[in-house]
This record gives structure tokens, C-alpha cells and sequence, in this order.
């Protein structure tokens, strides 16, 4: 039986612990904090069950997030809402349904955005070639394109380019003008042709919970509040893991702490320079400052609403706030869980969660601060009165998400999913070391978030037992009943 060790508990090193135990492996997961999940985590305070980050799922028990759930027998719900969205700007406000893929549905969605009438024939093009798009091969032939240069081959609209704009920062915490219109394209048809958009029952945290039980229950070990140190390697061989309490031997390693940090901490004269190099040119995703209010009334009756400013450019706010600048009206991304999950909360009570993306090297404290002033500022005029109903409130920062990652930095995702990161382009599960694998949203996955996270357990588990198994396995594996 091959030992395996796992570095990290985010939901691709969950999710890779539970599909691999469930495999028969010898599996021993590390994690350096007291609880389970990294940025998909959660904490309770006062009876309330808050996320660390701003999250929902985007295809619920329908993508990959679900198939791992089924693949291990995991105890994971999702509730999945119709309507599931309310996007409101300065002049209008509109709701989203799941099914985004009915023509009606699209037509709809169009006219509420603002497209003009004389660009609704581009926009139809745009969404006939939206619509037919069925297999990932149809998406990723368009990986190393910029969504606005693809946008661009169909409509110049405003209102279409806004309303793209606003999903690109959603689905992956960057502007369009970066976004890979493959990884967008393949994102945003599986969330719409699936309609599931979700919340998991119980919170984010519950993910990772759940995969990581399953972990147990086939033999599994999970060492909370055991941080690995070092990833040893002996001619080119992954060998194990030095921990805070001592060495443990292993035959594979997969690491869930990015990809920069697996090579520190397995020291990068393991690896050819030019790996090395490749890996600190890699960009990650935009940050994130958020707010946590625990209220003692329903704040709306929609699991999220969204806010954007009528004119919003992300790049521009990026940009303001690297120079120092904060901008006057900034994007509010508000989901409600107890809207989902009314036991998130006491009786009568619920959670809201409030979240906008920064620069992720963001350095200056006053400035993130400046932005959750403004943030504060904004949802009173969202939801008039709401200041009378807060119990209590939690604001976070970007040195918070890196405390939740650890993979040094305070990107809400991993590594952008831009045009010339993805697909081929982006890092291979498989390092260049024996043994030693990458999981999670640095290397294999697609997707959004944490379905990106599970997609690449997903794809490790394929590799590992591709990899490894013997033809005795193989025939036990066949004879597994059905």
C-alpha cells in the first residue's frame, strides 16, 4: 500500500485525501492551522456560522465539487436557489435566474443590461456561439484570448461588455481584459447549462468537513495544527515530509500550498532552473477585503445581491489603488448563506457577507481600510436601515486571506486564470520531482473557485492511480462490484 502525504487542507487537498483513501492509498494529511478548509473555511461566533471568504458555488452538486462528494460517499448538500442573483447599479436593478442558457432567458438578460437595440444582432451571434459550445475542447481553443478581445470579434456594446465584466470579476477575481475567454467560456456555459448554482448546507467550511471524514473512514489520518516544514527529496525522489513534529516517510507528496511555495519547501535546487524561473513569473489572482455581519433581521430576500457602479472598470481600480488612490463608488459582492441555510444562524437571525476585490500585493493597511470605509459606506444605501439591525461585524484584510492560505500572499483564488495561464499554460499537477504532485487552483483544474479546486483533485487522482497502479490493483479493481 503506497503511503501518501498531503500538504493542506483547502478543498483540492480534502478532496485529493478523500479520493485517494477511498483508492486504498495510505493517507496522511497536514495542516498547519486548527481548522480544516483554507480559504473555503468557516468559524462560528455567537451561534453564527460565518465563511472566512465570500463564496458560492457555481454548479453546486452538479460539478465537480458534487462528483468528488459522490465519488467518497461525503455527507455535502447544496442548497440550489432560482433566482440565485440580484445585480443592482445606480440606475437599475435586475435579477438573475440559473438557467442562463434559455434564449428567452439570454434575450432577457440583454435588454434588462443596457444593449442597445442596434447591437442586439451581434449580442445574438455572441450568445448563439455561447450556446453551442458542449465540449471543452469547444472553449479551449479560445484559452489564450482575452475575453474583451473575444467580445470584441462580435459586439462592441457597453451594456454586453459590463455585464461580461461583471462575471469575470465574479467567477474569477480579475478583469476581462485578462480573463481567458476559453476558461470564462467553459466556466460560465457548465454554470448556466447546469442551473445549480448553490450554497453548501452547513457553510463553505463543511467541504472540506465532509471530504475529510470521508478521508478518515477509509483509513485516513488528518493532523490538524501540524504544520509540514520541508518536503524531503532524495535523488530526485520525493521521500516525505519534516513536520513540527518530526519526519514522516512517504512514497508520494501532493502539496495543496501553490506551487511557489511546494518548490521552497522542497528546495528549489530540486528543480531544473528553468521550472523555477516559469513559477515566479506565474501571477495570481486579485485580492479581496471583506465584511461579516451577523443581523437580527433578513437584510433581502435573494441569496446575493451584487453591486456595481454604473461605470465600473476594474482595471482602473486596480490601478488607483496601487498608486495610492482609492476610487469614490467600488463593486459589492453581498451573498446572504442564511438565505440558503437558515442554521447558519439563531432563530430569526442571519449572516451577510460583503466582499471586493483589491490589488493582492496590496501593502499599504490604510488604504485596504479606506476601501472596507467605503464599502461600509455603500450598503447602508443598498439596505436602508440596516445599521439598527447589526449585532456585531468582522472586517478582514488581505493578510487575513493569507492566513487562511499560506501560500504567502493575499490572492482571493491562486493563479489568475488569464489568457496566458491556463490550459497548456498553466502548471501541470505533476513537478518535476519523483512523486511530488501540485493540487488544487495552481495547477490542473478548471473552473471556478473551489470547483476549480476539486476539478484538480479530480485530475491528480486520475494521474496518481495511472501512475502507480499495479495489474493486481487493476483486477481488484474490476472486480469491485457495480
Amino acid at each position: 500500500m503506497k503511503k501518501v502525504i498531503v500538504i493542506g487542507t483547502g478543498v483540492g487537498g480534502a478532496a485529493v485525501s478523500a479520493l485517494l483513501a477511498q483508492k486504498g492509498f495510505s493517507v496522511t494529511v497536514f495542516e498547519r492551522s486548527d481548522f480544516e478548509g483554507g480559504k473555503a473555511a468557516s468559524y462560528e461566533r455567537d451561534g453564527f456560522v460565518c465563511d472566512m471568504g465570500v463564496h458560492f458555488t457555481a454548479r453546486g452538486s452538479n460539478g465537480p465539487l458534487g462528483e468528488v462528494a459522490r465519488l467518497v460517499d461525503a455527507d455535502l448538500r447544496f442548497c440550489e436557489p432560482d433566482p440565485v442573483m440580484r445585480i443592482v447599479t445606480p440606475s437599475r436593478s435586475y435579477d438573475f435566474s440559473p438557467h442562463l442558457l434559455r434564449p428567452l432567458s439570454l434575450v432577457k438578460q440583454a435588454l434588462i443590461a443596457g444593449v442597445k437595440a442596434w447591437n442586439l444582432p451581434g449580442a445574438l451571434r455572441l450568445f448563439r456561439q455561447i450556446v453551442n459550445i458542449s465540449r471543452e475542447r469547444d472553449a479551449t481553443v479560445h484559452d489564450s484570448v482575452s475575453m474583451r478581445d473575444f467580445l470584441l470579434r462580435y459586439t462592441g456594446d457597453e451594456g454586453i461588455h459590463r455585464l461580461v465584466n461583471i462575471f469575470s470579476g465574479l467567477m474569477f477575481v480579475i478583469p476581462l481584459e485578462d480573463a481567458s475567454a476559453g476558461e470564462y467560456l467553459w466556466s460560465f456555459v457548465g454554470m448556466a447549462r447546469t442551473g445549480s448554482l448553490g450554497y453548501p448546507i452547513g457553510g463553505f467550511g463543511q467541504i472540506a468537513r465532509s471530504y475529510l471524514r470521508a478521508c478518515e473512514r477509509n483509513g485516513g489520518e488528518v493532523h490538524l495544527k501540524e504544520g509540514a516544514r520541508s518536503i524531503r527529496v532524495e535523488n530526485g525522489k520525493v521521500v516525505g515530509v519534516e513536520t513540527e513534529k518530526g519526519f514522516y516517510e512517504a512514497d508520494l507528496v501532493v502539496s495543496n500550498v501553490g506551487i511557489r511555495k511546494t518548490i521552497a519547501m522542497a528546495g528549489e535546487d530540486c528543480f531544473p532552473a528553468s521550472y523555477t524561473a516559469d513559477a515566479k513569473k506565474l501571477r495570481d489572482s486579485l485580492g479581496a477585503v471583506t465584511v461579516k455581519y451577523a443581523l437580527d433581521r433578513r437584510p433581502f430576500d435573494i441569496p446575493i445581491l451584487v453591486y456595481m457602479p454604473e461605470d465600473m472598470d476594474w482595471s482602473r481600480n486596480m490601478e488607483m489603488m496601487s498608486r495610492g488612490e482609492a476610487p469614490e463608488d467600488i463593486p459589492i459582492f453581498l451573498p446572504c448563506p442564511t438565505n440558503c441555510d437558515p442554521s447558519l444562524a439563531p432563530p430569526g437571525k442571519h449572516v451577510l457577507l460583503a466582499g471586493t476585490a483589491v490589488p493582492a500585493d496590496l501593502s499599504a493597511s490604510d488604504m485596504a481600510d479606506t476601501i472596507l470605509d467605503r464599502m461600509e459606506r455603500r450598503i447602508p444605501k443598498l439596505l436602508p436601515g440596516i445599521e439598527k439591525h447589526i449585532l456585531w461585524k468582522h472586517r478582514t484584510n488581505l493578510s487575513y486571506i493569507d492566513g487562511m492560505g499560506g501560500r504567502g500572499a493575499g490572492e482571493v483564488i491562486g493563479l489568475a486564470q488569464s489568457y496566458d495561464q491556463v490550459g497548456e499554460n498553466k502548471p501541470d499537477p505533476r513537478t518535476p520531482v519523483e512523486g511530488l504532485y501540485l493540487v488544487g487552483c495552481d495547477a490542473g483544474g478548471r473552473g471556478i473557485g473551489t470547483e476549480q479546486a476539486a476539478d484538480s483533485a479530480l485530475k491528480v487522482r486520475e494521474m496518481i492511480l495511472s501512475e502507480t497502479q499495479t495489474p493486481e490493483m487493476v483486477v481488484a479493481e474490476a472486480q469491485v462490484p457495480r
